[in-house]
């Protein structure tokens, strides 16, 4: 399988497994809960439309009122309520909206009788009924083999004098599992029955309902002689409802008609809103998502005793804050207290952190006021969903795998910010919702761990790869350095870091002729086990075994201090090794010279799709195998060049000078690895003091290099190193002495 299909196939895995939980019952569920939630908080408060204002009965009211706040400051006589009615009668309210339960006959009935005529003489008062349910039991009382129970939902009568005296009357279900956030505008239990919200938004526009009805005329709708020709003739607001909901739906293209006639006319602002708010209600769902305002009175609310026992300051304004209004009616918690008290309060985003919950009646003020500026929430279509989500899972399931770690970590920030930003101004602008947990949570995290894994797999493949391409001279563990550090789509040239030493024993063609091969073999055997275990516990790793030399290798893709300071304390130990081995008198002695270098390697990749090959570019084994070499010439047993000892102050070392090696046109300077700084001896420290200075006299083809050379060698008459350059210095005079010795034999 190809990269590309690879990548296709996650994309389009992340992207179905984002769509089956968007359409399962828990993947909707976390998108109402917390995907809205979330994008209610990001949008924060708004305000609400001015055509609407709540008057609270709450606890304050009852302390000025002076009514009894012991144990509940509710229910109120019913004739301070026909008092609040009257004055917002006399204060012009447009509609007067009570959500209080008049269920039964009060305690005095002259109270029943001033409110129902309060009510009558507004003229303008709506009242939320309350539902109840009916069980009817048709099981077979003799048999019991058939056991059926019809439960039926109605709304409680109201108190007959009240019922009929108001304008109207309708119930406002709410679902019972919390959070709220949507409402029933049609009850389907109810066969279809107009809840609060629509009621209201149909008895506010009664002003416009002439030019509707001549909307409608003039567009023919079949049967609309079943309507009231003018505003006058209405006797039955439910029934205009009826007609006008089952219309728009048995004939949705009446819709698009009715909206371009109305945009053609010569109607005002006011009335054309409100007609295509009843085109959009009649035409829309049953049940309409929350478009809340804020948090508990987020939506203007005024204390019912403020109405009541008005003062000389709010006397004169309170008339214009009312007129023209819808105005709610019901109880209002303003503290945690009164939300234990009132039991009409309901757990929605907004609830704050004192527990202080939304009220029924400014939940039904929210949903009206949605209705009048028809702006509910509107979830994305569900098509549209499912196509953002999978397309979303296939676009970011072929673009991650490519990036780097790094660059997925920031590229998946950027996208959750970039989808959350659009959908938190797309709701923000005309409130669609678009799904937020799915994308946020599910499909963006799932293409990270799919690209992850998938990135394994591949460089995995690469891996083996790299075996391949290194054979012998990369052992896996280095491989395995490679491939978590080389990105696994590499398009150019990458350079990795290696220390190499090699060894070779002294004399060892001749030590082979004069020993039995059985004999030889198992000196040779004891000889690398010495070896290996000596790098092995520095962590290199033995590449290659040939004859009596060794190839091991340490490798990462950083310049590391650490890396090549293992590869000096490998030299160091097999030095100490084998001196011990060497003291052994059962076998004859394996003097042995080691050379380390630290260089680049360039590692390649050719091709394309996946028939590709990788390639490794440089010397650094060649070049390390000549500096084993120079041991021969200098008398040297561990030569390391200043690559592999550049910052680093552990060990003690010899300069022993710049050398060209055979073969090689870059000379490179050569140092004696001899111990660590801590356990030298003064008489090892002296004779690099001395070779020092001695070789800074060569280096300026001063003739007192031989004198202090000389000097040395009576003191050192072993050191190789002394004898190679007084040799050399003899050879010629001073002034032609060479800064870069050439080596010339391998």
């Amino acid at each position: 399988m190809t990269k590309y299909a690879k990548r296709a196939y996650l994309g389009i895995t992340i992207g179905l497994l984002g769509m089956a939980l968007y359409l399962s019952p828990q993947g909707w569920y976390l998108e109402e809960k917390y995907g809205l939630g979330w994008l209610f908080q990001l949008r924060g408060p708004v305000s609400a439309p001015e055509e609407i204002i709540i008057i609270a009965i709450d606890r304050e009211s009852t302390n000025q009122l002076g009514l009894p706040v012991s144990p509940n400051f509710w229910p109120w006589p019913r004739e301070i309520h026909a008092r609040l009615i009257d004055q917002l009668a006399q204060f012009d309210a447009e509609i007067i909206v009570l959500d209080l339960l008049f269920l039964a006959s009060s305690a005095v009935t002259e109270h029943d009788h001033q409110l129902a005529k309060t009510i009558e003489n507004a003229g303008n008062v709506i009242i939320v009924e309350r539902l109840e349910f009916e069980q009817q039991d048709f099981s077979d009382s003799q048999t019991e083999s058939l056991q059926f129970k019809l439960f039926k939902e109605r709304s409680a009568p109201l108190l007959p004098e009240i019922s009929s005296s108001v304008m109207a009357h309708a119930p406002f279900p709410l679902p019972k599992e919390p959070p709220i956030n949507a409402y029933w505008a049609f009850k389907p239990g109810m066969g279809d029955a107009p809840t609060i919200p629509v009621v209201v938004l149909q008895a506010y526009a009664l002003h416009a309902y002439n030019e509707l009805f001549a909307l409608l005329d003039k567009v023919q709708v079949p049967g609309i002689k079943r309507l009231p020709a003018s505003l006058d003739q209405i006797k039955d607001i439910e029934a205009v409802i009826f007609f006008l909901r089952e219309l728009f739906i048995d004939q949705p293209e009446i819709k698009q008609q009715l909206i371009s006639e109305l945009h053609a006319s010569n109607l005002d602002y006011q009335k054309r809103k409100l007609i295509l708010s009843l085109v959009n209600l009649y035409t829309g769902p049953e049940a309409h998502y929350l478009n809340f305002y804020g948090p508990p009175r987020n939506i203007e609310t005024i204390p019912a005793y403020q109405i009541l026992q008005p003062n000389e300051e709010s006397i004169n304004v309170l008339p214009n804050k009312i007129r023209g209004k819808v105005v709610f009616v019901g109880l209002s918690a303003a503290t945690h207290i009164e939300t234990d008290q009132i039991r009409d309060t309901y757990h929605t985003v907004f609830t704050d952190a004192e527990g202080i919950e939304i009220s029924g009646v400014e939940i039904a003020a929210t949903a009206f006021a949605n209705l009048l500026e028809n702006k509910p929430v509107s979830a994305f279509p569900y098509a549209g969903s499912l196509v953002l989500i999978f397309t979303m899972g296939l676009t970011l399931g072929f673009v991650f795998p490519v990036l780097s770690n790094q660059t997925l970590s920031a590229a998946s920030i950027i996208t959750a910010v970039a989808y959350t930003a659009v959908a938190w101004l797309m709701f923000k602008q005309a409130g669609i919702w678009l799904p937020l947990i799915i994308p946020l949570l599910i499909i963006i995290p799932g293409t990270i761990f799919g690209s992850v894994l998938l990135n394994y797999y591949t460089a995995k493949q690469e891996r083996d790869q790299l075996l391949e391409l290194f054979g012998q001279f990369t052992p896996e563990r280095v491989v395995g350095d490679l491939t978590r550090h080389i990105n696994a789509n590499l398009r150019k040239d990458q350079l990795v870091f290696g220390a190499c030493m090699f060894t070779d024993i002294q004399g060892y063609t001749t030590l082979a002729e004069k020993m039995d091969v059985r004999e030889l073999r198992r000196l040779i055997d004891d000889y690398f086990r010495i070896l290996s275990r000596s790098v092995r516990e520095n962590n290199g790793v033995v590449s290659e075994k040939i004859g009596d030399a060794m190839l091991a290798i340490w490798e990462a893709t950083t310049a590391s201090k650490m890396l090549r300071e293992e590869a000096c304390e490998a030299g160091l130990a097999i030095i100490k090794n084998l001196d011990s081995f060497n003291r052994e008198s059962s076998h004859p002695a394996l003097p042995t010279r080691i050379g380390i270098h630290f260089g680049k390697l360039l590692v390649s990749k050719l091709g394309s799709m996946d028939n590709y090959i990788y390639r490794v570019i440089g010397d650094l084994v060649n070049t390390t195998s000549r500096i084993e070499n120079a041991n021969k010439f200098l008398g040297t047993r561990l030569l390391v060049t200043g690559e592999v000892i550049a910052g680093i102050d552990r060990f003690l070392t010899r300069p022993l000078g710049s050398f060209q090696l055979a073969g090689r046109s870059k000379p490179v300077c050569l140092f004696e690895l001899i111990d660590y700084q801590q356990t030298a001896s003064d008489k090892q420290r002296l004779l690099c003091t001395l070779f020092a200075n001695a070789l800074d006299a060569y280096s300026q083809q001063h003739e007192n290099a031989v004198r202090q050379w000389t000097e040395i060698l009576k003191l050192f008459p072993d050191d190789g190193a002394t004898k190679f350059y007084l040799g050399l210095c003899a050879q010629s005079s001073p002034d032609q002495w060479e800064p870069v010795i050439k080596f010339t034999k391998k």
